[in-house]
């Protein structure tokens, strides 16, 4: 087995800080826990679900490198599920502090990271986020360390798709919570930045079951075409899980169907949508595209890369997206962390996390963090429900690529796949 992008830089530290990988006899082992809150039930455990192999991957492969180096220690991983729930999740968190854990990868959307912050903040445990993305929680110096860049990002590349789609005036229907309202707010600054506007739209509680919202989104639809013209409308689409509900009730809506249709990443390769031919249908007749936070061109060839996805698509039946291949590589450096921790004898666990991770090649690309400690560089796919001898899929259409709001490119399909 290589793994020779993560290898190369776990090595090298082991050589400068003298860590001896054999120095426990064979039939002492030695296990390090590491510790994950996801997502498994829910209105994102279809990420969930696709993030925990991804981590059992890592565990997996982690073992199989301390064996070939001969090391008696190995790696376990405990994980709670959060549910989608802040309640639940801020739980599960506690249950994982009162089993040892010093650092969490959390694998939770946004609001769930707001409901366990304070707690970790409070005793010290730091949190590796691999799925929340909201601006507002972009905070320096806290316990938070994001693998994922934030929404403020994705709300640039969406504005970039409206301008490209001639779209000047968008009609939201968003998800009421901690994720959606920052993503909602990051997307129209950029608009209104590129001369459009963000109307006035729907909001909506998780767990409802948006039949009074469909209703409320269309009167608001056939409103903004009467002032602006069908061509200049879109519907700007920011949810989870609950995605094909929502569109299940607008699909025949003649009022919706006339305009084109956005999403966000919460949106991008749900089954739920291509798998359904009525709302695969209203996808395509409405142009959906879905910008998702994805690993960057030059890394998807990589041997280590393809493996963990393809392993993830075996046992899931899914396309794995950024969040569950990012849990990979958050496995290998929280380990690589405490490795270092116990060698150097330190305390400042944070310290050797944020140095390792901005110095970190995974299987996503370089980890490198920006001054608020989220991933820094940034691509996204744009993602389309595409037919194809009769049967629905989610294809990348083209992609967007970000270092900054002020240096970024456009790529199309033909670009992205030549």
């Amino acid at each position: 087995m290589k793994l020779d992008l993560l290898f190369a830089g776990i090595v090298t530290l082991f050589m400068i800080t003298g860590i001896v990988l054999s120095d426990v006899s064979p039939n002492q082992t030695q296990n390090t826990t590491i510790y994950a809150l996801v997502d498994l039930s829910g209105d994102w455990s279809s990420m969930g679900n696709c993030t925990l192999p991804a981590m059992e991957v890592a565990a997996q492969d982690v073992n199989s490198y301390l064996k070939e180096t001969g090391s008696s220690k190995r790696v376990v991983l405990m994980v709670e599920d959060s549910g989608t729930n802040p309640t639940k999740a801020l739980e599960g968190f506690q249950n994982l502090t009162q089993n040892g854990a010093r650092v969490i990868i959390a694998a939770t959307t946004s609001e769930e990271l707001k409901a366990i912050k304070d707690y970790a903040d409070d005793n010290g445990i730091i949190i590796i986020g691999a799925g929340s993305t909201a601006p507002s929680l972009a905070i320096p110096d806290d316990n938070i360390i994001r693998l994922i860049p934030d929404d403020t990002n994705q709300g640039f590349a969406i504005a970039q798709i409206f301008k490209r789609e001639n779209i000047s005036k968008v009609v939201p229907i968003n998800r009421g919570d901690k994720w959606g309202d920052d993503l909602l707010n990051a997307a129209a600054k950029s608009l209104e930045a590129n001369g459009g506007t963000m109307l006035k739209g729907v909001r909506y509680s998780p767990g409802t079951n948006f039949s009074s919202e469909a209703k409320a989104l269309s009167s608001l639809v056939k409103d903004a075409k009467m002032n602006y013209g069908s061509d200049n409308v879109g519907v700007y689409l920011v949810s989870l899980d609950e995605a094909g509900s929502i569109l299940a009730l607008v699909a025949d809506d003649p009022e919706l169907s006339s305009v084109k249709w956005f999403g966000s990443d919460g949106t991008a390769g749900l089954k739920s949508i291509s798998e359904n031919r009525s709302l695969a249908q209203f996808a395509i007749k409405t142009d959906f595209i879905c910008p998702i936070g994805a690993v960057p061109l030059g890394f998807r060839d990589n041997d280590d890369y393809k493996r963990v996805a393809n392993s993830i698509r075996n046992r899931t039946t899914s396309e794995p997206l950024i969040y569950s291949i990012a849990a990979y590589d958050a496995f290998w450096a929280t380990w690589e962390s405490i490795m270092l921790s116990e060698s150097l004898g330190s305390n400042d666990l944070k310290e050797i996390l944020t140095h390792t991770i901005n110095r970190y090649l995974g299987i996503t690309g370089l980890l490198k963090l920006n001054s608020a400690e989220d991933r820094e560089y940034v691509f996204y796919d744009l993602m389309a429900v595409k037919e194809e001898n009769g049967s629905y899929s989610w294809k990348s259409v083209g992609g967007v690529e970000l270092w900054d709001q002020s240096l970024w490119k456009y790529l199309d399909r033909q670009t992205l796949f030549m």
